[in-house]
């Protein structure tokens, strides 16, 4: 059962930010931003923390290519930027505390990063007319409150379940 935890609720986080945006990001209050939900990469750099890097990058990759031919229209960027953005927080994880906040506003960092790295790919192939004041006040401050959200929500159990996870695979190497 535990071998399909991971692909099971990397799944249903997937479809999640989907349904968020055709159901929550829509009503008339949140129009006036473009809420782009980054739960997907809140779940890797936690399990790259507290788990496993490689497997996070793995993970990554997969649903880095998932987001490219569901959702953008430049395959490759959310392909290298999934993973890229799992070795770098996991990376910054060996010189900082590794408790669940400093892991929460890392992972709000990382987000902060994706998306300012998804804005110059897109502004590089002319894929968006936005001028970067209009990107920071309709995307990247709405995307960022939304992954602290998420974060405050949820931040507690993905630390016990990936550290449990951790043990049961330490367990059944011995």
């Amino acid at each position: 059962m535990n071998r399909f935890f991971l692909p099971f609720l990397i799944s249903v986080v997937f479809v999640s930010e989907s349904l968020f945006v055709n159901f929550i990001a829509v009503q008339p209050f949140f129009r006036q931003w473009i809420l782009a939900p980054r739960f997907v990469l809140m779940v890797l750099i936690f399990m790259a923390v507290y788990l496993n890097k490689k497997q996070a990058m793995m993970y990554g990759a997969i649903f880095g290519m998932l987001y490219d031919v569901a959702f953008t229209d430049i395959l490759g960027v959310y392909m290298f930027g999934l993973p890229a953005m799992c070795y770098l927080m996991s990376q910054m994880m060996k010189v900082l505390q590794n408790n669940v906040i400093v892991v929460s506003l890392t992972a709000v960092f990382g987000v902060a990063i994706l998306e300012f790295y998804v804005y110059g790919i897109n502004l590089l192939v002319h894929v968006t007319e936005m001028t970067l004041n209009e990107f920071l006040a309709m995307r990247f401050y709405p995307t960022l409150a939304l992954s602290a959200v998420f974060c405050v929500l949820f931040s507690y159990f993905l630390k016990k379940r990936f550290q449990k996870l951790s043990l049961q695979y330490t367990d059944e190497r011995l």
